[in-house]
């Protein structure tokens, strides 16, 4: 029987063409001047299918875990996807989608799936996570918008 992932996603309009937000999004080396939780070690280039990208994420009271995630989709400047974690217990596939507006602006989502054996514990956490993919829009809009000014 084939699992139905859970999923948290969030959509955020940015003032600014999807190549000016694909820039910010894979310089995953600068992810700390704008995101709140992550920090990664990957340059640009790096970004590529089956790399293995290291890097902390903080549980906004001071507490780091290390991750590491492979990209598992690229296709540039529109997709990006990581996996982190395992199907023993839980496997999140991150996804940012970055879509052209006809105005111009780019509408950027974050979307988490979560699959595994105990996927079910991520349940009553759900409708925060979607709350926190906002806020880290929110932040990707600030640092998109305040390069092209």
């Amino acid at each position: 029987m084939k699992q139905t992932p859970l999923v948290a996603t969030a959509v955020t309009r940015i003032s600014a063409p999807v190549e000016a937000v694909w820039r910010v999004v894979v310089a995953l080396d600068g992810w700390a001047q704008w995101h709140p939780a992550v920090s990664l070690d990957a340059r640009a280039e790096e970004v590529v299918v089956g790399a293995e990208i290291s890097g902390r994420v903080s549980d906004g009271d001071g507490a780091e875990q290390e991750v590491t995630l492979r990209i598992v989709e690229v296709e540039a400047p529109r997709r990006l996807v990581w996996e982190g974690g395992s199907l023993d217990a839980v496997l999140g596939r991150h996804s940012f989608l970055l879509t052209p507006q006809p105005d111009g602006t780019t509408e950027f989502t974050d979307s988490e799936e979560f699959l595994g054996a105990t996927p079910a514990e991520i349940i009553p956490a759900l409708d925060q996570l979607r709350e926190t993919y906002a806020q880290y829009g929110d932040a990707l809009r600030a640092r998109v918008e305040g390069l092209t000014d």
